[in-house]
């Protein structure tokens, strides 16, 4: 990881740089368009996302989705 440095003050930010396959780039792209995001703001919503799924498995919780018609289905997680 390496510091922001455009001269502005960036001290709270890192600039990261990931290599993705074509797939998974373009998936993400489509994703982030979709909601109108760049691809920082993207990242962000990504990681914090994560952060609550793993969050709450580590207290033992679990995860559904409630369908249409209002049944739960669990999601499980390898």
């Amino acid at each position: 990881m390496t510091r922001e440095s455009t001269g502005k003050d960036n001290s709270n930010f890192v600039r990261l740089s990931v290599n993705l396959s074509h797939e998974t780039a373009q998936t993400f792209k489509t994703l982030a368009e979709r909601k109108g995001l760049s691809f920082t703001e993207a990242i962000r919503r990504a990681i914090t996302i994560w952060k609550f799924v793993e969050d709450q498995l580590a207290q033992g919780h679990e995860l559904a989705i409630v369908e249409s018609d209002g049944n739960p289905r669990k999601i499980l997680f390898l």
